[in-house]
């Protein structure tokens, strides 16, 4: 559950800051994507869904989650994500959150997402610009502002946002923690704590942990 996952995250941990800022922004663009909208009737596929933490966001909609394993995972559909086993035009919102960086090609992900999504339907990804290694060896790329919007273009996409979900001082409080040395760890809740109260202060937003992307499959001809 979302709610409490959130609340798990302590500031004593050491990806307090990689998570502090994505959860929050990923919140507030799905919620603008489903302002106004009766989710009973909309289908969400949740791309890469793990263990489904983002599952309150999407109220009654339905949610196919799929994922390209069971391992650490809970998918309804198991797939690759360059080729998902869905019919074309058939969800109203793609949510796609840290999985893009984990793909061989990412011009295939976003490619089938514009596959499924109907006319005039969303697609809302995150992808880091900074961030440690993880998940590795599947760990394979980061992603500029105009990286993203050229990907998503070439996927027939338009990009309605690409927003940083941090800036400068947090990335570089993140390079911080991850060069301390086992000795030091007791200063990661001292560093987590004073971050966001000096990232408040700076207006730099060029560099960042991550951007949040919103885009949609243009609608057809007419409508």
């Amino acid at each position: 559950m979302l709610r409490l996952r959130q609340r798990r995250l302590s500031w004593l941990r050491r990806d307090y800051l990689t998570h502090r800022a994505l959860w929050p922004a990923l919140t507030a663009a799905v919620q603008a994507v489903l302002a106004g909208r009766d989710s009973a009737s909309l289908i969400v596929v949740d791309l890469g869904c793990g263990e489904r933490p983002y599952a309150d966001l999407f109220g009654a909609a339905l949610c196919i989650g799929i994922d390209r394993s069971s391992d650490g995972a809970a998918p309804d559909v198991l797939a690759d994500a360059g080729c998902l086993p869905l019919a074309s035009g058939c969800a109203d919102l793609v949510f796609c959150a840290q999985v893009i960086e984990h793909v061989p090609r990412p011009d295939a992900l976003l490619a089938e997402c514009c596959r499924v999504l109907k006319p005039g339907g969303t697609l809302v990804l995150s992808g880091p610009f900074w961030w440690p290694l993880h998940e590795e060896p599947h760990d394979y790329w980061r992603f500029t502002h105009h990286g993203l919007a050229r990907l998503l273009q070439a996927a027939g996409l338009q990009a309605l946002s690409i927003t940083p979900d941090t800036g400068a001082v947090t990335l570089a409080a993140v390079a911080l923690i991850e060069a301390l040395p086992r000795w030091a760890l007791l200063l990661v809740p001292v560093v987590n704590v004073l971050t966001p109260a000096l990232q408040a202060l700076s207006a730099n937003r060029l560099s960042t942990l991550n951007h949040v992307v919103v885009a949609r499959r243009p609608a057809a001809a007419g409508q």
